[in-house]
């Protein structure tokens, strides 16, 4: 399988012996024949399907015309064209829906037949004692305490969790406890125009318990993925600020100058209060590859430079480069969480095409499971 080294060595996976690993697995005799009877019954239920929708719109369509014509014929207005535009009327709607709803519960099911007969095959390759389930079986329930340190966003509702993955870590005979899941959550958000449900939080959770005896952290401390702080996003609230103060001030004075010196002096108040208040508990450290990175937050400043240290700064920079994810990190008690956004689907199985060609999602999920568990031991 010359594509799969080529495409495990595209995305950052430079061991050898984990790609002769991936390619040993989906050689094997039993995942082969899964993909492939997987196949066979996607294929045979999308014809199944298809013809389905077209008896079903023909009968439909035959009973609609025979009630028309018949109603027509009784009252001396047969007219052909308006039985099919009134019978069209009815039926597409209903078809369309019929199909959308046959056609969500199959892929659902494919879906999980692949993920349990594949995925937690392959999570054994991943890590030997790692559990998989497709479902929330092993999701932790710390949500809204994440939520309150702003590790997570706000939200009203959770939409799913699903993906969950645990087992523990065994590492110089000290045993950490790992758990991670895939949540999605969202909230309603109004305008003056409509009201609209909006995806507050999509990511991959993670959660280390850490022995006790290894780390006792007494303050939080808080990891956040800065390159999404660009200068415009910096300046954009104090612009907005000082322009309403403009605003004010020419509707007050109606002097174009007073109106100007409003907008300097307001946007330099705000940018100075703004990102005063943004910096707050702000660690600064001296790796200027790690500062390009992230900003770190802690009450505490010695305990927080004792426990990120500068081989732990290069390696979360080595983390972030090498799968282009952004991350957070926190730091409570002595346990470690670790968030990565979603940006759409992950680890979702393509139903439309042929089943072997989700094999690149498989590898994806291997090699970024393989190289967080990596960065965990370290």
């Amino acid at each position: 399988m010359n594509w799969l080294r080529e495409y495990a060595i595209k995305k950052w996976l430079d061991d050898g012996s984990e790609i002769a690993k991936l390619e040993s697995f989906f050689d094997d005799f039993e995942i082969k024949s899964i993909l492939e009877q997987v196949d066979k019954n996607r294929i045979k239920r999308y014809i199944w399907l298809f013809w389905w929708i077209i008896s079903l719109y023909f009968l439909f369509w035959s009973l609609f015309f025979w009630e028309v014509v018949t109603i027509n014929w009784v009252t001396r207005e047969a007219n052909f064209f308006d039985t099919v535009m009134t019978s069209s009327v009815f039926l597409i709607p209903i078809g369309l829906i019929y199909s959308a709803i046959v056609i969500f519960i199959f892929r659902k099911k494919i879906e999980w037949t692949i993920k349990e007969k594949i995925l937690t095959k392959l999570s054994k390759k991943v890590y030997d004692n790692l559990q998989y389930d497709s479902w929330r079986k092993y999701a932790f329930w710390e949500i809204r305490e994440l939520r309150s340190s702003n590790f997570l966003n706000w939200y009203e509702r959770i939409d799913k969790i699903e993906d969950s993955i645990a087992f523990t870590l065994n590492k110089d005979w000290k045993y950490a406890s790992v758990q991670w899941y895939e949540i999605q959550t969202s909230e309603v958000r109004w305008s003056w125009k409509n009201r609209r449900r909006v995806v507050t939080n999509h990511c991959y959770l993670l959660k280390t318990r850490l022995p006790s005896a290894r780390i006792n952290i007494k303050n939080d401390i808080f990891i956040k993925d800065d390159r999404s702080d660009t200068v415009w996003n910096k300046m954009i609230t104090p612009i907005i600020v000082s322009i309403f103060i403009a605003m004010i001030s020419w509707t007050i004075t109606k002097i174009f100058a007073i109106a100007v010196v409003s907008f300097i002096l307001g946007f330099v108040i705000v940018y100075i209060l703004y990102h005063k208040f943004n910096w707050r508990n702000r660690i600064i450290l001296e790796n200027l590859e790690f500062e390009k990175l992230f900003d770190v937050h802690g009450n505490d400043q010695v305990e927080s430079r004792m426990i990120i240290t500068t081989a732990f700064m290069d390696r979360l920079v080595k983390l972030a480069n090498k799968t282009k994810r952004k991350y957070n990190f926190l730091f409570r008690d002595n346990v470690f969480y670790v968030k990565w956004n979603i940006s759409s689907w992950y680890l979702e199985v393509n139903t439309w095409k042929k089943i072997s060609s989700n094999i690149e999602t498989f590898v994806n999920w291997y090699i970024e499971m393989k190289e967080i568990i990596s960065f965990l031991q370290d």
